[in-house]
């Protein structure tokens, strides 16, 4: 049963590559698309870019996973308390009915932005920013769990392009305005 307070918002390009992407109902995609979309998966992959991060910056690990972690928390928290019941927008799993294939369940609790791609995003800008070359597996990782929302019938297309677009601008300001902050206390504490 869909919340009545949510909307039945569609875009015609949004649906048709909804039903692209969630109709494929190719067996071991499936799968890699249940497997990414769940939480383990994402906490796998976070504490994998951890350890990475820790053994190549050793010592200067401690602010990227300060940002990380005061990323992924604005980008989650934010995100579902703010933006997803400011655009109460329905999910294709409840808007859709039977014509969505539905492999892994979510609440109905709104789908915009898609929180699975905003903290994988969030997750991966910090990361690339800390170290540039892990962007060849956290970008990749980070769009595997953005598109497998899709295709577990969970998210429309243009929910999973707002959280990236709301991950990396949250890990984007967290770097920069960590990094701000640390210049002018620096600063600050030379001057004394």
């Amino acid at each position: 049963m869909a919340d009545a307070t949510l909307v039945d918002v569609r875009f015609g390009w949004d649906e048709a590559l909804f039903h692209a992407i969630n109709g494929l109902d190719v067996g071991w995609l499936d799968a890699v698309f249940v497997a990414a979309s769940s939480r383990e998966f994402g906490a796998a992959a976070t504490l994998g870019f951890v350890a990475l991060l820790s053994v190549r910056l050793e010592r200067q690990v401690l602010l990227p996973l300060l940002q990380l972690g005061i990323a992924f928390g604005l980008s989650d928290g934010l995100g579902a308390r703010l933006l997803k019941p400011a655009f109460a927008r329905l999910r294709p799993s409840y808007a859709l009915g039977d014509a969505a294939r539905v492999l892994s369940p979510a609440a109905n609790v709104g789908s915009m932005p898609s929180l699975h791609a905003a903290n994988a995003f969030a997750v991966a800008t910090v990361v690339v920013l800390a170290w540039p070359r892990a962007g060849v597996v956290a970008l990749p990782v980070a769009a595997l769990i953005a598109v497998s929302r899709v295709g577990v019938g969970v998210h429309w297309p243009s929910d999973v392009l707002a959280g990236l677009a709301w991950g990396t601008l949250v890990g984007l300001g967290v770097v920069f305005g960590t990094r701000g902050l640390l210049t002018r206390w620096r600063g600050r504490a030379s001057r004394r």
